[in-house]
């Protein structure tokens, strides 16, 4: 899928039945997980953000999510380098690859 900014961001797992299930339950859950990762960016909670950052991470290569899986490692670098602006950007694009996602996992057929 291309990596555009206003594309929406399918997992190239969608087509497989094994996974269907932990694809939703993940998609559903990345709101509430974005979420935790913005107050731990407004708070100054740098090493919560990047552990949380991680762990997306992880689930969203094994999920099949190149851009998520890159957006949040990026993320994730860069809160523990503690700069608050290049911190905040990072949480930002990430916030914004979490929204291509959704939308791209709602357009399945």
């Amino acid at each position: 899928m291309d990596d555009s900014r206003d594309d929406p961001i399918r997992s190239l797992r969608f087509d497989d039945p094994d996974l269907e299930e932990r694809l939703d339950a993940f998609v559903v859950a990345l709101g509430e997980q974005i979420d935790l990762i913005q107050e731990a960016e407004r708070t100054g909670e740098w090493q919560e953000l990047a552990a949380r950052a991680e762990a997306l991470a992880g689930e969203a290569e094994s999920l099949g999510f190149p851009p998520l899986d890159r957006a949040a490692r990026h993320a994730a670098l860069l809160s523990k380098q503690g700069n608050p602006a290049d911190t905040r950007k990072g949480v930002v694009d990430l916030t914004d690859v979490v929204r291509r996602v959704r939308l791209g996992h709602r357009a399945l057929p």
